[in-house]
């Protein structure tokens, strides 16, 4: 879907009042509107021109999976030239409330070539539209709406690296944020990032409220650079350097992700590492159990994940265990590949 001046644009070009946008918006971001033709307000004619020339989703809709242990869902979603992404709702309800969190792709693809993620052996094949990013929480809000509910949170955490599309996922995120759209809260949006560090300096100079997390995942130079190529470039001293200046400017927590591989990342010397390097930074550890796709990791078991949350805690440094949804449909961290019968 445009943005409200870009409608306006659009219309006033094909000679429809202001006025028009306005009704379509009212319809699409805050009645769950995804079909022109159901809008009773609309005359006729500005139904078909908007069917022609500004569809409700920039891509067609394609195999849909509902997890059948937490109901977690993945959407297919076939972009105008052909290519695949997937996206993820999950739904929580717990002591702090209910919680409607889609999980966005930013690119068809990614460049990155972590070892342990599906996602990375699929290689980059290019960047999302920022409508193509806004447009899969638009998706998930519609099917939400119908229950009488709506998307809360929005997590840039699917396919693609989303500080290699910059411009694009900023733009949606100022989309998605926007009170005449879906009006998401700044603070229910996290954009996730490996490491880059340009991306992480820009992201530093918004004035918006919106969360960082980072995928660390091994808390050493050799380590990370081992299984995330990404770290050859962007150090980890360099990284952390530039989270500090973030963390400086915004003040604002830095969360980081470490998925639990076997073996790799997750002894007790890992542990103590991981806890030296963030004592005293202003943080939150969220550890996460790995979701086997069958790359050659396996996850660790619950005895060494329990000790590594021990230690971490021990140390002062704030941590908690998530746990992954959709692992039956192939809708987890690191699991989405954009495949027609993947899972």
């Amino acid at each position: 879907m445009l943005k409200y001046k870009d409608l306006i644009e659009v219309l006033k070009n094909a000679g429809y009042p202001k006025f028009r946008a306005e009704q379509v918006f009212q319809a699409v971001y805050k009645k769950g509107g995804n079909d022109y033709e159901n809008i009773s307000t609309l005359p006729g004619e500005l139904k078909e021109f908007l069917k022609e020339n500004v569809p409700v989703y920039s891509f067609g809709v394609g195999n849909r999976m509902v997890s059948k242990i937490d109901g977690t869902q993945k959407v297919l979603f076939e972009l105008c030239d052909g290519k695949k992404v997937e996206a993820v709702l999950m739904r929580y309800s717990d002591k702090t409330g209910k919680r409607n969190t889609v999980c966005v792709s930013s690119q068809v693809g990614c460049a990155l070539k972590c070892a342990f993620c599906a996602t990375g052996k699929l290689g980059f094949s290019r960047d999302l539209t920022a409508e193509e990013i806004a447009d899969q929480v638009l998706y998930f809000d519609h099917i939400l709406k119908a229950e009488e509910e709506r998307v809360t949170n929005v997590v840039y955490m699917g396919m693609g690296e989303p500080f290699l599309n910059y411009d694009k996922v900023m733009k949606s995120v100022r989309i998605l944020n926007d009170e005449k759209c879906l009006n998401i809260a700044a603070r229910g949006i996290t954009v996730s990032t490996s490491g880059v560090i340009e991306g992480i300096e820009k992201f530093s100079e918004e004035n918006l409220q919106v969360n960082l997390a980072v995928s660390l995942h091994v808390p050493t130079q050799d380590g990370r650079a081992e299984i995330m190529p990404i770290a050859r470039a962007n150090s980890l001293d360099k990284l952390m350097e530039s989270l500090d200046d973030y963390v400086f400017r915004t003040n604002r927590r830095v969360s980081y992700e470490y998925v639990l591989l076997k073996g790799v990342n997750d002894g007790v010397e890992d542990a103590r590492d991981l806890a030296e390097l963030l004592q005293g930074r202003l943080c939150h550890v969220n550890l996460i159990q790995y979701n086997e796709t069958g790359l050659p990791f396996k996850k660790s078991g619950k005895s060494e994940g329990e000790k590594f949350l021990e230690i971490l805690e021990g140390s002062g440094v704030p941590v908690s265990l998530r746990i992954s949804r959709g692992q039956d449909i192939f809708g987890a961290c690191g699991q989405l590949a954009g495949k027609e019968n993947a899972g």
